[in-house]
């Protein structure tokens, strides 16, 4: 009877050292008070998860992490669930200073690295189609592969390249930049009643550009770029680009 009654404690013991350890937040994460009437717990972040708990006036919880504009928070009594940043208006940190939550616009696109971008212009009096995939170094410096497909009356040119852009005010919504890179372009005839002649040559790349960042996801870009051919011929040859496009970041 006694070591039916020694097990049984051992593991209630368990089971409240269980239930402990899943109620504690983690030491980073920041603790609040509830100051509004109300505020809805989801399942998950977006509207698409159903509600399952309504946070209380005066109800401590802990903000573990964001993502876009909810935030995963858990109550004292462990309870966890994701809460929308604008039903944070009124929370209250530990010296009763009211905590504000950023929310998200369109200057969170900086937390991505990656950015995949289409773009529609004229190369020389060519239709061009162009395709980039960047990757971001800093907030200022990033670099871009870029492949430019122009389809002429007489002649198709493919360009790859490869550029470091230097973006000087990323926080602006209208944002320029500026860019320098260099590769190869690729010349080839389409044409059997014109003798064009079919070279690849070395593609040095200056241009300007500008971005308007409509949110943290999308850009639209406008670009101005001028391509110098190093050709084997007596004279070198310089491209004047223009394009239209959009950047995703990913």
């Amino acid at each position: 009877m006694s070591a039916r009654i020694h097990f049984y404690f051992f593991c209630m013991a368990l089971l409240l050292c269980g239930a402990a350890a899943a109620q504690s937040p983690p030491d980073d994460a920041e603790k609040v008070t509830v100051g509004s009437p109300y505020v809805n717990m989801y399942t998950g972040p977006g509207r698409g998860y159903p509600i399952f708990h309504a946070l209380e006036y005066g109800e401590t919880l802990w903000l573990l992490k964001r993502r876009t504009d909810w935030v995963k928070v858990s109550t004292r009594r462990g309870i966890t669930g994701w809460v929308r940043i604008a039903d944070l208006g009124e929370i209250y940190g530990a010296d009763d200073e009211q905590v504000v939550l950023p929310v998200p616009d369109y200057r969170d696109y900086r937390t991505q690295d990656f950015h995949l971008g289409f773009s529609y212009g004229d190369f020389d009096g060519a239709s061009s189609l162009g395709m980039t995939l960047g990757y971001r170094f800093t907030a200022n410096i990033s670099a871009e592969l870029r492949a430019t497909q122009a389809v002429g009356e007489f002649s198709d040119s493919q360009t790859y390249q490869v550029a470091v852009v230097h973006q000087p005010f990323p926080d602006w919504r209208l944002s320029p930049y500026f860019m320098l890179g260099t590769g190869i372009n690729i010349t080839s005839p389409n044409a059997t009643i014109v003798a064009t002649e079919d070279r690849r040559d070395t593609a040095m790349l200056t241009g300007v550009g500008i971005k308007t960042h409509l949110s943290r996801r999308f850009a639209l870009r406008a670009e101005l770029a001028n391509h110098y051919l190093l050709t084997s011929r007596e004279n070198n040859q310089e491209i004047v680009e223009w394009k239209l496009g959009f950047d995703v970041y990913l």
